[in-house]
């Protein structure tokens, strides 16, 4: 008799009968760490905008590695407890216009987001993204594709494939 009103009193206790976990709610505003070095004046971080549209949760992120590019536009998933999402970016490398695909991780920590960059075997951590009143990185970022959209077509030639003229004072 003992075992049954112990096995009655597990059944019914908050133990027995937990709820499974609450997904997080979706990312929304802005969050970020960019931050400027001191010595070198270099941009380093990550900077993300979350929205929704159409039904669908959009990111518009920057990743800040000396410098902050150029903003990428992308749909947001559920990745298990957080969030992930994936941009190309676009790198110059010997003339060559290089594509550069970058995973990103979300993990929700009270109301920040521990972020990761890379895939499962080679993530590094970007760092605790805190959630900001002003974009920074992205705001760096707009100029710089609004500086290249202005730019003359040589200016989008490598400097060792231009031609410069020798500088003369007379």
């Amino acid at each position: 008799m003992r075992r049954t009103w112990l096995v009655v009193a597990l059944a019914a206790s908050p133990l027995a009968a937990r709820e499974p976990a609450k997904e997080a709610p979706w990312p929304t505003g802005i969050y970020g760490n960019v931050r400027m070095s001191a010595e070198t004046g270099d941009l380093g971080g990550l900077e993300a905008r979350f929205s929704e549209q159409d039904g669908r949760h959009m990111v518009e992120y920057v990743l800040c590695e000396g410098w902050c590019n150029e903003t990428i536009v992308t749909e947001v998933r559920r990745d298990g407890a957080g969030f992930a999402f994936s941009g190309t970016a676009y790198s110059f490398i010997d003339g060559v216009r290089t594509p550069e695909v970058q995973h990103i991780g979300l993990q929700p920590k009270g109301g920040t987001f521990v972020a990761t960059v890379g895939e499962t075997d080679d993530a590094w951590r970007a760092g605790t993204l805190k959630q900001l009143k002003e974009p920074f990185g992205l705001t760096v970022a707009r100029s710089e594709e609004q500086a290249a959209e202005q730019a003359p077509d040589w200016a989008a030639k490598p400097v060792h494939a231009r031609v410069l003229k020798p500088f003369s004072y007379t």
